[in-house]
């Protein structure tokens, strides 16, 4: 696409797809392939979850193949077919382990007896373990990447293929890799165990269960997870040209060689453009609370606010009493300075925020 736009500033995208799909695969079904290559780019457009293109991108393949076996052995046409697949098995495991985590957090709120709740919850988390989600996607992965391997040298692997590292694009060690917190809540599950009382237990299993959910008049925020942060201001991308995007990018903290057990929240961070709060009611109470890692200069309607609680590591919340007049409007605006005192910092060890709560007081 770069040589092509390169020789051409003027080609269309699709037409360059159809020309490569034709020197490449075949004539006959060129079109059809470019479209679908476009259709994988769709695939990562959005929220995950709710694009409901990822399935029948797979279709188009599927017929694809139908239509084009004597391009089984096309290295091309197989990276292709590697990145439908995933993409489809990423999106069916991610919907169902969210309902799956979902299930074992409402256990978890109504928890009489604590260790009957963590066993349950457990269970039920350990389903995408015990009876795992479309097996059949998952084989069709691991041959692609076993007829990659043989054809192109190409290594998803590190124990199994000899990739230098974890990090550079061995998809396979990651194809089950927990889309939920099911790893989180069983070490968190190991210190519930280790508090005094009955009562500590289940007041941090019910932290634990509303965590993302916290009542009626509250809000949760993920900034880094476009699904899950519904008062995050984004940038308008549909009609921008890439060099006039503003919009902060998300950061991806690469922990245990890619198997941290830490909360998803708290591996993808984001400082946002804003959040915005509308429609709250004029005598409404409230605390910002945030998790992430070191400083966060946070502004209320454009006000420095200071922390009653300044938690700095990760996993540690901070919380800041908002004003009440702040809130008289009905509309909160929550912005974030950047701290000016990292700049020799080494990016590892800068600040982030995670996750954003507002919480009704009154």
């Amino acid at each position: 696409m770069f040589s092509a736009l390169g020789w051409d500033p003027g080609l269309a995208v699709r037409d360059i797809l159809i020309d490569y799909a034709r020197v490449y695969f075949q004539p006959t079904i060129a079109v059809e392939a470019a479209d679908a290559i476009l259709a994988l780019e769709r695939n990562w457009h959005g929220s995950l979850v709710d694009n409901g293109a990822v399935e029948p991108t797979l279709l188009a393949w599927r017929e694809l193949e139908r239509k084009a076996p004597q391009l089984a052995g096309n290295w091309r046409w197989q990276m292709c077919l590697l990145r439908a697949n995933y993409d489809a098995y990423v999106r069916r495991r991610l919907i169902r382990e969210g309902r799956l985590e979902s299930e074992a957090n409402r256990i978890l709120a109504d928890a009489a007896d604590p260790e009957i709740a963590m066993t349950a919850a457990m269970q039920v988390l350990n389903r995408a373990v015990d009876q795992p989600e479309s097996p059949e996607v998952r084989a069709r992965i691991v041959d692609l990447c076993e007829r990659l391997f043989r054809a192109i040298g190409l290594q998803t692997s590190v124990p199994k293929y000899h990739a230098i590292g974890a990090e550079r694009g061995a998809v396979l060690d990651f194809v089950d890799y927990p889309l939920n917190n099911r790893w989180w809540l069983e070490d968190e599950f190991k210190n519930v165990r280790a508090l005094p009382s009955d009562e500590e237990k289940r007041r941090r299993l019910r932290e634990i269960a509303m965590w993302e959910n916290p009542g009626p008049g509250s809000f949760y925020d993920n900034p880094g997870n476009l699904s899950k942060s519904p008062h995050v201001v984004r940038a308008d991308i549909s009609a921008a040209s890439p060099s006039s995007i503003s919009e902060p990018g998300t950061m991806f903290w690469w922990w245990d060689q890619g198997m941290s057990r830490a909360r998803l929240s708290w591996q993808v961070t984001m400082w946002p453009i804003a959040m915005v709060y509308e429609g709250l009611p004029a005598d409404g109470r409230y605390v910002v609370q945030s998790t992430g890692y070191g400083q966060a200069l946070l502004r209320i309607n454009g006000e420095r606010v200071t922390p009653s609680f300044d938690g700095r590591e990760i996993g540690q919340k901070k919380e800041f009493p908002v004003d009440s007049e702040f809130s008289k409007g009905g509309r909160l605006v929550l912005t974030w300075d950047r701290p000016a005192d990292e700049g020799n910092l080494n990016w590892r060890n800068r600040s982030r925020l995670a996750e954003v709560w507002l919480l009704k007081r009154g």
